[in-house]
């Protein structure tokens, strides 16, 4: 084999597997053994099921053996966000409050999982409950960056994306409540699709998950492999009723090229201040665009600092709701930023939440009637590359004060519309850091946004990291 089995694609795994060129121990020893070696550095990995793992992959052999080959995820090493719950796994959602927290059933989506034969090999890190883009909690630490170990690997899925950055899994699940699955893929140099809302089932409480939308997608190497992903755990559930069914939508048409796809083009969505260095990379590939046939329009969407404060209030406003009863000796046990966010979404007032709704309304309204001249609308995933680890998140960008909790990435606007959304390795700054490159798509057109993104991947010569240590 040409190159080793930590190298390849879940489509070439699959491929190799279902052929018995190699069989699932094997494939699964390859990953433990690099988890082993790699993820005392880098810290993605918060638990590690060796030997289950180990278990479940001769139980796929055996099945193979049989010949009850599954699915093209069949004997294939994941990795699964500590906010997911599996039976009987601790699941601490980053929180010295559940640290010893088992749920008693599998997330939807962790059953579909197991049905196609994909073997959990362990949780991801993530920041309490989700909330901000760099991934380091109280219970668990930091997460590092593969491409320089000095820097974040955004967050919330940031043990996700560092651990297939890092090779550690193929493939792993992340969870978007304001661009938690593309802030860490951009900063990371991999691919991170949050689906439509509706598309995966939810794991945590369907009407819970609504105000921001929260949305549970693929982290993978290529966009190939987070379509095959994200097959395996879309479609309709009774459990959940916002789910949809998985039927493509009618009005999709096919393409093989660029040629006459209309791109909607915002250099910062309005009101997001970007770094020159990211900037740039997205200026190149908008370029590249253009020349391979896509008819690319610079757009002003109407966007102001109002999106910011109608995110903020909602997520306030949902921590303080499912968290703001707590004593407080619990309170203390919470990361000073949740704690505070809890306190003020405790004194926002039914006019506060109404005018967010109102807000959040007009985001709507807005991103669906630019679907009705463009294909797709393209930005940058994030304003800055991978910052410091031990600094923490900007305080200001080309010199213009932002909110260093949400105001370096362009991510969260698609979670109050719910659109699927895409960030895809667009270059690297001068200094070795992955930049990512954001495409939306018009709601539940799911697969639309994913083949374009498969043909972007195509003409692009895109750097795998080579992290050792």
């Amino acid at each position: 084999m040409k190159y080793g089995i930590t190298d390849l694609s879940v489509v070439e795994l699959g491929k190799l597997i279902k052929e018995k060129s190699v069989s699932c121990c094997e494939v699964t020893e390859e990953f433990l053994s690099r988890i082993e070696k790699t993820n005392p550095t880098i810290n993605a990995f918060c638990d590690v099921f060796y030997d289950d793992a180990l278990l479940e992959a001769k139980l796929a052999d055996d099945a193979i053996s049989n010949g009850s080959y599954l699915t093209p995820l069949h004997g294939i090493p994941i990795g699964l966000k500590d906010l997911t719950p599996i039976s009987g796994r601790t699941t601490t959602f980053g929180s010295r409050l559940f640290k010893t927290h088992k749920p008693l059933k599998d997330a939807i989506l962790v059953e579909r999982l197991k049905k196609c034969g994909a073997i959990i090999v362990g949780k991801t890190n993530t920041p309490e409950f989700g909330h901000k883009g760099i991934t380091d909690n109280l219970v668990f630490g930091k997460t590092r960056n593969p491409w320089d170990i000095n820097k974040i690997a955004g967050g919330s899925s940031g043990g996700s994306a560092a651990a297939v950055a890092a090779k550690m899994v193929p493939i792993a699940e992340g969870s978007d409540g304001a661009g938690s699955i593309r802030i860490p893929a951009a900063m990371c140099g991999v691919v991170g699709f949050k689906p439509s809302f509706g598309r995966v089932p939810d794991v945590a409480g369907p009407f819970s998950s609504t105000t921001p939308f929260f949305h549970n997608g693929p982290i993978t190497r290529t966009v190939s492999d987070s379509l095959t992903f994200y097959r395996a755990i879309c479609g309709e559930d009774y459990r959940d009723p916002f789910s949809i069914p998985t039927q493509r939508n009618p009005q999709n048409k096919s393409f093989k090229s660029f040629k006459g796809i209309k791109i909607a083009y915002s250099k910062r969505l309005d009101y997001f201040q970007v770094s020159a260095d990211v900037s740039k990379c997205i200026e190149n590939s908008i370029s590249r665009l253009t020349r391979l046939g896509c008819q690319v329009e610079e757009v002003d969407l109407g966007f102001g600092l109002e999106v910011e404060e109608c995110f903020m209030d909602l997520w306030r406003f949902k921590l303080a709701s499912t968290y703001g009863d707590l004593s407080e000796s619990e309170l203390e046990l919470l990361d000073p930023t949740v704690n505070q966010l809890i306190i003020e979404g405790n004194k926002i007032t039914p006019m506060v939440y109404g005018k967010a709704i109102m807000t959040r309304e007009r985001v709507w309204n807005i991103v669906s009637n630019l679907f009705l001249d463009y294909d797709f609308l393209v930005c940058p995933t994030t304003s800055v590359p991978a910052f410091d680890i031990n600094n923490g998140a900007p305080n200001d960008i080309n010199g213009v004060k932002i909110n260093p909790l949400i105001g370096w990435f362009l991510t969260y606007p698609f979670n109050l519309s719910g659109n699927p959304a895409i960030s895809l390795p667009s270059g690297m700054t001068k200094s070795g850091l992955p930049v990512g490159m954001q495409v939306i798509g018009k709601r539940l057109d799911d697969d639309r946004v994913l083949r374009f993104a498969e043909l972007f991947e195509k003409e692009t010569q895109w750097e795998t990291c080579d992290y050792n240590i």
